[in-house]
């Protein structure tokens, strides 16, 4: 709590009102007042305990500076390994992490079933390309063979071989003439 004063200083008495350097008590209308890091909470000693601690290196129980154990170093007793849950922070962390792998596998599944989507509809324009090219291609026979089937000459067989029609002769051969209706016939 004090400064340690060296062999070469010479001690100073309490009733002495300059102070003995950073952090000292001082002395003043007889009552001794601390500096305010010192006052009412040990932070100042938490402060200087994690400067020692950083200063000495860790060593092992053997005196090995660099604190690492060989394999065959009995193992110092611990105390009951704490459960999962007594180890969980209570920090919200876990839920935030929870949070985002599901927000990203919703983004990641729903970018999955767009591509099939897309996939299936490619699938299904390639299906319908190839219906309709054979399609067409039936039209095309389709009006081929009916232009064969219309030809006059081919007509005029079929109707003599498979019909026993003949051609007629010119004088059975009558002209008719329609006459225009008057506008009263009309209704």
């Amino acid at each position: 709590m004090f400064r340690r004063s060296s062999a070469s200083e010479a001690p100073r008495s309490s009733a002495d009102p300059t102070p003995s350097g950073h952090g000292a008590p001082r002395f003043e209308n007889g009552v001794v007042s601390l500096p305010r890091s010192r006052r009412g909470s040990d932070l100042a000693a938490q402060r200087r305990a994690r400067l020692q601690a950083r200063k000495q290196p860790e060593t092992a129980p053997d005196g090995r500076a660099h604190g690492w154990s060989r394999a065959g170093d009995p193992r110092p007793v611990e105390g009951p390994r704490p459960s999962f849950l007594e180890r969980r922070r209570a920090d919200g962390t876990p839920l935030l992490l929870f949070t985002i792998l599901a927000v990203l596998t919703g983004v990641g599944l729903a970018r999955v079933n767009s591509r099939i989507e897309v996939l299936q509809v490619a699938n299904e324009i390639t299906a319908l390309s190839e219906e309709q090219q054979q399609l067409l291609d039936r039209k095309r026979r389709l009006e081929t063979e009916r232009a064969y089937l219309r030809r006059p000459a081919r007509v005029a067989s079929q109707a003599g071989t498979r019909l026993g029609m003949v051609p007629a002769p010119p004088e059975r051969i009558q002209r008719i003439e329609l006459e225009a209706k008057s506008e009263e016939e009309q209704p």
